[in-house]
């Protein structure tokens, strides 16, 4: 049985009728319906979004479409040890994954985990859509259910990232957009690439990254296939791409056209090599006694493409971060047994550790403290509740300038 889902109130509902996502959901959880719901990208007609509900919960989502480019992507940033795995956009991912996994005799705590990392990502873009059609099949649903995530209370960072994809939409529908830079708007990609270059470990290999790039660019494919291809996360890409499709560098094709002009053009192989070497995530330790804070930091920074790594005893924290040798360090000012201060003191005099960037991520906002942690050497003071953006870019900038200051 198959309807659409389009409420115009908590009890109501009329086929035919576009409208907003939060909507649906809330009609959802007000109905406990079960299912799945489709929903259709307004902007392009190839690109919807699945999520499966059980009586009002979220019990997996995914894209009804295209769904190998999309996963390869996700899976080699989530877990690159599974980024071997074959799929295929006829059959569900989640069977495959369910039963490869039994097969092999894995932790199901991991498997949950990387099952919740693909939701997560679904449910960002089509809480990032604008007015939707809405389908609801009810005999539709994923067996077994492994995990179950309530719709009523929406994350703050889950949101802030849906909110940083609805700006993005402006020049870019999905990631499932082909981007294009065609021959003779190389030089003006190379002025620019001196203005906003990626960042990578030395000034070759950037130079590598840059001609890949380009090549890639020119073969009319898809974010989530050059964040596979590069080894980032097609968030990174999207973010650094900005400047380049504002100016015009880069040509956003819709996906009719650019299928159509594809013909000619060799597809990548279902498991490309790529001719790069693998970048690696940045390492981020997030030193905090405050389990609540330590998933929040821990989902921002990840779907972000860093690797983020959680110490809740700062006692600990000297010996682990010798051996984890982390690219950057969050920490709180307020923990049990040593405080912020001392242990940033203790990091300064560290001959391993002193020339690691210190983030200060506290409650605390006087300037007093600000100019204690400046004097301490912190690179960046960040007070809580901090804005997932302004924790994003804090990184950013400590790791391209790990000189910098306090601020």
């Amino acid at each position: 049985m198959t309807r659409n889902l389009t409420p115009t109130s908590a009890t109501d509902s009329q086929p035919g009728v576009v409208t907003y996502p939060r909507k649906v959901i809330q009609h959802i959880v007000a109905k406990g319906t079960s299912g799945c719901i489709t929903f259709h990208d307004p902007r392009d007609s190839s690109v919807r979004w699945n999520l499966y509900v059980r009586r009002g919960q979220l019990t997996y989502a995914t894209s009804d479409c295209r769904k190998t480019e999309r996963l390869q992507c996700l899976i080699r940033s989530i877990q690159p040890e599974l980024s071997q795995l074959e799929f295929s956009d006829r059959e569900s991912e989640y069977q495959m994954l369910c039963q490869w996994w039994h097969r092999a005799g894995l932790p199901m705590a991991r498997l949950r985990q990387l099952l919740m990392r693909l939701t997560l990502e679904a449910w960002v873009q089509t809480l990032a859509l604008p007015k939707v059609l809405v389908e609801l099949n009810k005999l539709s649903k994923i067996e077994p259910i492994l995990i179950e995530t309530p719709l009523t209370q929406i994350q703050s960072p889950l949101w802030q990232m849906a909110l940083q994809w609805q700006q993005w939409r402006q020049n870019l529908p999905s990631p499932f957009s082909r981007l294009y830079l065609e021959p003779e708007r190389h030089p003006a990609f190379r002025t620019l690439w001196r203005q906003y270059p990626y960042q990578v470990k030395g000034e070759k290999q950037g130079e590598r990254f840059a001609v890949r790039l380009m090549q890639l660019l020119g073969k009319r494919l898809s974010v989530y296939q050059i964040a596979y291809l590069l080894r980032i996360s097609a968030q990174n890409l999207v973010a650094w791409l900005q400047p380049y499709i504002a100016a015009g560098v880069l040509v956003v094709l819709d996906n009719e056209s650019a299928i159509t002009v594809e013909n000619s053009i060799p597809q990548p192989q279902t498991r490309p090599e790529p001719e790069i070497e693998p970048i690696d995530r940045p390492r981020i330790v997030c030193i905090d006694d405050s389990k609540t804070v330590q998933k929040q930091v821990k989902g921002i920074l990840e779907m972000s493409g860093f690797e983020v790594l959680g110490i809740t005893e700062p006692a600990q924290a000297l010996s682990s971060l010798v051996r984890l040798k982390p690219a950057a360090i969050l920490m709180d000012v307020n923990m049990p047994d040593i405080d912020g201060y001392e242990l940033c003191s203790m990091l300064r005099q560290s001959r391993q550790l002193r020339e690691i960037p210190i983030i200060m991520l506290t409650g605390r906002d006087g300037i007093l403290d600000r100019i204690r942690a400046k004097t301490l050497g912190v690179n960046y003071y960040l007070t809580k509740p901090f804005n997932p953006d302004r924790l994003i870019e804090s990184v950013q900038k400590v790791l391209q300038n790990p000189s910098s200051s306090a601020s």
